[in-house]
């Protein structure tokens, strides 16, 4: 009966969790990247890798946008090996071995009020390890300070979280540092600028009262 139940109610908690991590309704989101132009930087550990550049950007809301990408691995052997990897609307980093390797990646653009689009950054996380920072940094010098990752979902980060957010109302450049322990791994969906849509108290009401329902119900059933 209480299998029943919950999947009856299913409808209504994923319903609950989507509006807890989505875009507010007809709010105007600026997509820095959606991840599908295809590009690839590879570095090991006993060679010196290059950097790659994708000079015309596709897949932006950004004008005259360019992409960097540079993977460091650690180690001195060439089974340490660092890959990062855009394409199919996923960014994919990926270390070899041993490898703590670090991943930049710049974007260099006209331009533009960040502001006019939202007030944080959101990267949508499809997998990543546990260990694993970023830093974001606007125009090359508005730090976020390094931030580490709770798990798969929607990260988002103000603008107000970094050390100059007066920088954001012209941006022209904006870099993802990330790091990580030994071997991780971290996959990407899109990054973007949008507004987080603060829950009203009867979200949650109704989410208290659905789940206090199930537990009722699961405890009128034994």
């Amino acid at each position: 009966m209480f299998i029943k139940t919950l999947k009856s109610s299913l409808p209504a908690l994923a319903l609950l969790c989507s509006l807890s991590i989505s875009p507010s309704a007809g709010a105007s989101v600026l997509t820095i990247d959606n991840f599908t132009h295809v590009q690839t930087a590879i570095d090991r550990g006993n060679t010196v890798g290059s950097p790659t550049t994708v000079d015309h950007l596709t897949g932006t809301d950004l004008t005259n946008a360019s992409r960097t990408f540079s993977a460091v691995a650690s180690g001195t052997t060439y089974a340490n090996k660092e890959e990062i990897a855009s394409g199919g609307n996923v960014l994919k980093i990926t270390n070899g071995g041993t490898s703590a390797g670090t991943a930049s990646i710049v974007w260099n653009f006209d331009p533009i009020n960040f502001t006019a689009h939202g007030n944080a950054i959101l990267l949508e996380i499809l997998s990543i390890d546990l260990g694993v920072q970023v830093e974001m940094i606007a125009n090359g010098s508005s730090t976020s300070g390094v931030q580490s990752f709770s798990g798969p979902g929607s990260f988002w980060l103000g603008f107000d979280e970094f050390s100059d957010p007066a920088a954001f109302s012209s941006v022209n450049s904006f870099r993802l540092n990330f790091s990580g322990p030994a071997a991780w791994d971290g996959q990407f969906r899109v990054l973007a600028t949008s507004f987080p849509v603060p829950l009203p108290p009867a979200f949650w009401l109704m989410g208290s009262v659905l789940l206090g329902g199930l537990g009722i119900r699961r405890s009128s059933t034994r």
